[in-house]
């Protein structure tokens, strides 16, 4: 009984072997992917010889199993490509990121050198250690319009000479968006 299921399948896969594979190669395009793609559909054949019921001819069976592990295979590859591409972008952008905070923190660090050092103590405490500016008009012994007088100030100069790179700030929230 083994034997004449042995026979039965090698005869079978001797007669459509070659035209399975062409059937295949004209799908994927990959001599070596076609032969994989025809080779898995006649393992199955064989794995699941006493489970199957086929309604067909053994023929079309074998071109409907090529057909579909073809297609799969197909979107496989794209799933692959469209990962490659998608970790390659995130790779490109975190560098181009990095490279562009690098840029905006020594501007930003040059722009706060020049301002008066009322001003830029002002604005530091405001913006890096996130006090408000009634706490900071208490310890600094100044008033709060003082206080307002030298954010405003420090805020303008920054516009001024930050002003190329608010442009690739805005970019690059955008395009995260």
């Amino acid at each position: 009984m083994l034997i004449d299921k042995e026979k039965k399948f090698e005869e079978v896969f001797r007669t459509h072997f070659k035209e399975l594979h062409r059937y295949a190669f004209k799908i994927v395009q990959d001599a070596a992917a076609a032969e994989e793609i025809v080779q898995q559909v006649f393992l199955k054949l064989w794995e699941r010889d006493a489970q199957l019921d086929i309604h067909t001819s053994i023929r079309s069976y074998l071109y409907r199993s090529v057909h579909n592990e073809c297609m799969n295979a197909i979107k496989r590859e794209q799933y692959k490509m469209k990962y490659q591409a998608y970790q390659e972008y995130n790779r490109r952008d975190d560098t181009y990121s990095q490279q562009n905070d690098r840029e905006l923190k020594q501007q930003l660090h040059e722009a706060l050198q020049q301002l008066p050092e009322k001003s830029r103590l002002v604005f530091e405490m405001s913006r890096f250690r996130e006090l408000k500016y009634q706490e900071i008009a208490n310890e600094l012994t100044l008033s709060l319009k003082t206080v307002e007088g030298h954010m405003s100030k420090a805020l303008k100069h920054l516009r001024i000479h930050l002003a190329d790179y608010l442009n690739i700030v805005v970019f690059i929230i955008m395009t995260r968006l």
